[in-house]
């Protein structure tokens, strides 16, 4: 099975929106992925209501992970936190790749 970290760090919708997409066509074709939302992109997703409707709709069987830090710094903690779990970023990127996964970015 492949193993897929897709980081979506890019501020813009459209490219927001294919990360996620390509993240669940992967998860509903039976890979192993994990989502992580940083930078410009955790912004993004707490303020605009389309991203974050599609967040919420896309991955029913397990939250997506953002960096708890710009979270904080951006003071958005509360809207992230509906939809996603905050983790430190570096150590779940370090992570996920000593566990075998793949990292792809958007």
């Amino acid at each position: 099975m492949t193993k897929i970290l897709s980081i979506i760090s890019s501020k813009e919708k459209d490219k927001i929106s294919l990360g996620i997409n390509f993240s669940v066509r992967q998860q509903q074709a039976g890979h192993d992925v994990r989502v992580l939302f940083f930078g410009p992109s955790e912004v993004a997703v707490a303020s605009d209501e389309e991203l974050g409707k599609l967040v919420g709709d896309s991955f029913k069987d397990g939250k997506p992970s953002a960096c708890i830090f710009v979270a904080q710094n951006a003071k958005i903690e509360d809207k992230l936190g509906e939809k996603i779990n905050l983790v430190k970023a570096g150590e779940y990127i370090t992570k996920s790749i000593d566990d075998g996964y793949t990292p792809i970015s958007f």
